[in-house]
């Protein structure tokens, strides 16, 4: 993790991103624009920052298979929630990561047993071999699950959202 002060031309051009109608006209525009930015500074989205942060995952998907109908933002609301003062490179990359995650969460419709609060979204875990399986987790705690809803310990591996379609061939 990079305590480097941000890049002020980096800065300068995400904050822009809440000042062009164009990409905040839809939410796959919105997306494009957060991953482009993120794709023009590669000295600053660094290959560590980029995983530290889950970035490479959200960086790789066509996006217009996983948007949802629905996010949980308001595109007007946006510069509002994230023009703000970034200490370093990784709290912009965090808010970047959950914005992105905010527009391709599918949610399941079932509550957290540790948060009850906190509904559980789909993901997809990838393992080494390309294997990959659909679980069940807690974007606040963490607590994550298999589809029938016993704990899941492992094996880890990289986290992708899930689309509509993946859901359904359950």
């Amino acid at each position: 993790m990079s305590e480097e002060l941000i890049n002020e031309k980096l800065l300068k051009d995400y904050y822009e991103i809440f000042n062009d109608s164009e990409k905040l006209k839809d939410f796959s525009n919105y997306y494009k624009a957060l991953v482009q930015i993120v794709k023009k500074y590669p000295l600053e989205f660094t290959d560590e920052v980029r995983d530290e942060w889950g970035l490479n995952e959200l960086l790789s998907i066509e996006e217009k298979k996983y948007i949802v109908d629905k996010p949980d933002i308001c595109l007007n609301m946006e510069k509002k929630r994230l023009v703000r003062n970034y200490e370093n490179i990784d709290t912009l990359a965090m808010a970047i990561r959950d914005t992105l995650w905010d527009m391709v969460t599918v949610y399941s419709g079932k509550d957290c047993p540790i948060t009850p609060n906190d509904e559980l979204r789909y993901i997809k875990i990838v393992y080494e071999d390309n294997s990959d399986k659909i679980l069940l987790e807690c974007a606040g705690c963490g607590w994550t699950e298999d589809i029938d809803g016993n704990e899941y310990t492992g094996p880890v591996g990289k986290v992708f959202p899930v689309n509509k379609e993946e859901i359904e061939n359950i």
